[in-house]
């Protein structure tokens, strides 16, 4: 195991003091039960320091195992600070023999046929061409030829909010996993795009999906994504109090995905200055980097969207707000649907730790597929559409490669968790997938003792 050869590795290191060695100055991690000082290596990254940086004090052996071998175990095992005392989120057993044969399987794929996993023209194409439309989008929506128009101007604003969701799921969601090209400034800037382009902190987002989401799945207290509070506006685990309201749930719960944006820019502010955390994640100290990411993208996506056109073209207050409110809710409940079609929905598993050991019974890329719904395999519209992201559970097990490569990956998951007797699930549509939603919101909108 990583680091048994050290002295060091005898020193007991509470969970309370992991968490405390968060910063720059001080960036710990643990890694299948061992602790390590990585403060010296933050600038040797070869992913960068930010994610380093958002790591600090967290146990990430989810992350670590998933993305590095045997290499970079050796050179983990330089920086032993010794055994964590107490646990930090839930964990999961070693990887079993259905990991190794999978990744196996996928690298021989890849050296197999002479492809950079990470290199990808397609993909670079698209963030350009997806750059361009939402610029001439903006550009016609403001010119004499949207105002005239009403049609034109609202049209422009609908279809702005769809490629915005695009953008999201492809450059940001690309850029948070470094999954195109080898090169951190540019995975960087791509995902501080969702900053500027979105209005949404690229640094908490990092948090949520990847620290979070990717790590924990579906594992109610770990995961932000299906984190709910004590009165929500929908219940969509059993564990949740019901309340009468839930009876009409299926109706206007997905209304509400709408807000999603908005919500998710107010929260960032809470949770990085304010509660600092999300979820069950401590958010650690922003960088003088990070903070003008964060509150610069805050203002020029506002001074674009709503301060330019109110100061500069001739288009009402309320015709200004009115196409705001309209691409962004578009942007909003599409980027919403992709995910609920992807994880919470009645046919996925919603997995629970050990009640006596606090960690999950089932290795980790089991876990992976089977908290994932994927849906339209070998359609090209749902793939182009949904960034990829359709191949949910491809891109579970392996972010850090291409979007392009997902649909030539999944026959040899499909194959493998068959033969393995892992329950993968496929839906053929977009429209079965939403459907496995609301069938979840549906059986939860009943009080438990009717079930």
């Amino acid at each position: 195991m990583l680091g048994e050869s050290t002295a060091s590795s005898t020193r007991s290191v509470p969970v309370d003091e992991l968490r405390a060695n968060n910063l720059e100055t001080n960036a710990w991690v643990a890694v299948r039960g061992k602790v390590y000082d990585l403060t010296t290596f933050l600038d040797r990254h070869p992913g960068g320091k930010d994610i380093l940086l958002a790591a600090a004090g967290k146990d990430v052996t989810p992350l670590f195992e998933n993305l590095h071998g045997p290499k970079e175990e050796r050179t983990l095992a330089k920086f032993l600070v010794g055994n964590l005392d107490g646990k930090d989120l839930p964990g999961n057993p070693p990887p079993d023999e259905f990991s190794v044969v999978l990744k196996a399987r996928v690298a021989a794929h890849f050296k197999l046929n002479s492809i950079d996993p990470k290199h990808s023209p397609f993909s670079i194409l698209r963030y350009l061409v997806t750059l361009l439309v939402l610029v001439s989008l903006y550009s016609i929506q403001w010119s004499s030829i949207g105002l005239s128009s009403p049609v034109v101007f609202y049209l422009s604003a609908f279809c702005f909010g769809l490629v915005q969701m695009q953008w999201a799921a492809t450059a940001v969601h690309d850029g948070s996993h470094g999954a195109v090209g080898r090169s951190p400034f540019w995975h960087n800037v791509l995902a501080a795009s969702h900053d500027w382009v979105n209005g949404a902190s690229s640094a908490l987002w990092s948090y949520q999906h990847v620290l979070s989401h990717h790590q924990y799945t579906n594992i109610e207290g770990a995961d932000v994504d299906i984190e709910t509070k004590e009165i929500d506006f929908r219940r969509i685990k059993s564990s949740q109090k019901w309340l009468w309201i839930y009876k009409f749930q299926p109706l206007y719960a997905p209304v509400l995905y709408i807000l999603l944006g908005m919500t998710v820019r107010i929260a960032d502010i809470d949770d990085a200055f304010i509660s600092k955390s999300r979820g069950a994640l401590k958010v650690n100290p922003f960088t003088a980097k990070q903070q003008f990411i964060f509150w610069g993208g805050k203002i020029f996506f506002f001074v674009h969207r709503l301060v330019i056109p109110l100061a500069f073209s001739r288009a009402s207050t309320t015709a200004v707000i009115a196409s705001f409110l309209l691409s962004d809710f578009v942007f909003s409940f599409a980027s919403a649907i992709i995910f609920q079609a992807s994880h919470v929905t009645s046919d996925v598993a919603w997995p629970l730790p050990n009640p006596e050991t606090g960690d999950m019974n089932e290795d980790w890329c089991r876990s992976q597929v089977e908290t994932g719904q994927d849906y339209g395999h070998g359609d090209p519209w749902i793939t182009f559409f949904a960034g990829a992201l359709n191949y949910q559970v491809v891109h579970h097990l392996f972010p850090s490669i291409a979007q392009p490569y997902y649909a030539a990956v999944a026959p040899i998951v499909v194959a493998t968790a068959k033969e393995f007797g892992v329950h993968y699930v496929i839906k053929d549509t977009l429209m079965e997938a939403i459907g496995g939603h609301f069938a979840l919101l549906q059986l939860l909108a009943t009080p438990p003792h009717a079930h």
